[in-house]
Parts: structure tokens; C-alpha cells; sequence
């Protein structure tokens, strides 16, 4: 009989954490030359005061999963 030759194994490619991995990075650089820049023109940064609205709105959307995490295993 004939003998069947092994399949190639497809290589698996994760592009969702390519694509997260490089945004992290480009924001990490970011972050660290507006600090520099900041740093150098006097600016104090506090805290919550110095995030900007999409920062701001995932800190209310984790303190609010928190929450209902606390409530749900914790009280109920």
C-alpha cells in the first residue's frame, strides 16, 4: 500500500498578543518621554490628576468590577 506522508504541522501565530504586547510598548514609551517632558518644563504630576479620560475610565470600570466582585463572593 502507499505510504502517506506526515502532515506539517501549521505554525500558530498569537496576532492578539502581538498586537497588545506592541501597544503596550508604544504606550510605555510614550508615557516615559510626556513624564520627561513634564520633569523638564516644572509640571508636578498627582496622582489620579494626571491620567487622561480613557485612563480615568478604566480605573472606574476596574474599582467598580472590584466592588461587585466583593459584593457578589463576600456579602451575598
Amino acid at each position: 500500500m502507499g505510504e502517506k506522508k506526515p502532515k506539517k504541522k501549521r505554525k500558530v501565530r498569537n496576532k492578539t498578543k502581538d498586537v497588545l504586547a506592541d501597544y503596550y510598548r508604544t504606550n510605555m514609551e510614550y508615557d516615559k518621554e510626556n513624564r520627561r517632558r513634564q520633569e523638564e518644563e516644572g509640571v508636578k504630576t498627582k496622582g489620579l490628576k494626571n491620567l487622561n479620560s480613557t485612563e480615568k475610565t478604566y480605573v472606574i470600570v476596574i474599582v467598580l468590577a472590584l466592588i461587585g466582585i466583593v459584593i457578589k463572593y463576600v456579602i451575598l
